[in-house]
């Protein structure tokens, strides 16, 4: 008796940290930050057609700007949408001021670890998708400095492979022009140009779990992606872009942070 007591305690204390149902405050920021987001520049979307019909699935994008889930999220079907969370850092409360506590309501956020152990967060993540919930995870873990991919880690992979699930790759154009770490606020016109930015969201075709052998190959393959479409992007806007802020120089390519099978399979 003791012990199903104990175990329903334990599944309600799991499902009460799954994403709830987005609230009233989620859809009010919702909806003033892609007002802001249309003010600033023209969002288009593309590769739509490979958005997978059902759910759950994984998407995968580069790491821009704060807001980089909502343009995401809104690219998706309106079912979609109230299905969408995001990986977050659980610092984004109490280190990035008030976009960071908006951000929380609008991406029904799951909570990980940004530097210390990231497999609880993995966890909940994982039981997030069993759940039927579309996940994001940003595989570079934070937002670029530069405009350019960092290295990527393998959650991503490692929660689609885990879920059984298909990982939609998707390319940001033009974020880190509008909305860089290194801005306090948007910008609303690129000065080279004097005109509204563009930004893009691209969606690539699905990664498929089963198609590869580990967390590590399917994160490679995302990764090659990536930075075919970062390269298309480079060459078209090359004169364009922003000129980064004094002392910022783009990094060289270091290698990623994998979480090994050994500390995270048993638990995912």
């Amino acid at each position: 008796m003791d012990k199903q007591k104990n175990r329903n305690k334990k599944n309600r204390k799991i499902y009460s940290s799954l994403p709830g149902k987005r609230s009233v405050f989620g859809r009010i920021f919702s909806w003033f930050g892609m007002t802001v987001a249309k003010m600033c520049a023209e969002i288009n979307y593309f590769g739509q057609e490979n958005i997978p019909e059902k759910s759950p699935y994984v998407i995968a994008p580069n790491h821009q700007t704060y807001v980089d889930g909502l343009l995401v999220g809104k690219g998706l079907s309106k079912e979609h949408f109230e299905k969408f969370s995001a990986l977050i850092g659980s610092d984004l409360k109490s280190k990035h001021g008030l976009i960071g506590k908006l951000i929380v309501p609008v991406s029904r956020g799951v909570e990980v670890e940004r530097y210390g152990n990231p497999v609880r967060g993995l966890v909940m993540a994982r039981r997030a998708c069993n759940a039927g919930n579309i996940l994001m995870v940003h595989p570079e873990g934070t937002r670029t400095h530069d405009g350019t991919l960092g290295p990527l880690q393998n959650g991503a992979a490692y929660i689609a492979q885990a879920g059984k699930v298909p990982l939609v790759p998707v390319y940001i154009e033009g974020g880190f022009e509008v909305f860089s770490r290194h801005d306090k606020r948007p910008r609303f016109r690129n000065p080279k140009t004097g005109k509204k930015f563009i930004v893009n969201i691209i969606f690539g075709k699905a990664l498929m779990p089963e198609d590869y052998s580990s967390p590590d190959e399917m994160t490679s393959a995302l990764e090659d992606w990536l930075l075919e479409r970062e390269n298309e992007y480079f060459i078209k806007n090359k004169g364009l872009l922003r000129d980064l802020p004094q002392g910022v120089r783009k990094k060289k390519r270091k290698k990623p942070k994998r979480i090994h099978k050994s500390t995270a399979q048993s638990k995912i």
